[in-house]
C-alpha cells in the first residue's frame, strides 16, 4: 500500500488520463464537425486544449476551468 504515497505515481496516473481526455474530446469534436456544427466542435476543441498536457495551465487551474466550461455547457445544452 506504500504506491497510494507515490506522488510521482500519481502525477504520471493525472497526465495519462488528461491525455484521454483530450483524444476523447478530439474525435468528439470531429464527430460534431461532420455533423456541421461549429459552434460545439470549437467548444470541444477549446476543451481539449485546456485539458492538453502540453498546456502551460497549472492542473489546479485546469480542474477549476474545466468545471466551469462543464457546467456551461450544461447550460446551453451540448451535452444533452
Amino acid at each position: 500500500m506504500r504506491y497510494l504515497y507515490d506522488v510521482k505515481l500519481w502525477d504520471r496516473i493525472e497526465t495519462g488520463v488528461e491525455f484521454l481526455i483530450f483524444v476523447a474530446l478530439m474525435i468528439a469534436a470531429m464527430i460534431k464537425l461532420g455533423h456541421n456544427d461549429f459552434l460545439q466542435a470549437l467548444f470541444y476543441i477549446v476543451l481539449a486544449v485546456i485539458i492538453s498536457p502540453w498546456s502551460q495551465f497549472e492542473r489546479v487551474t485546469k480542474r477549476y476551468v474545466l468545471v466551469s466550461a462543464y457546467i456551461l455547457g450544461l447550460f446551453v445544452g451540448y451535452f444533452s
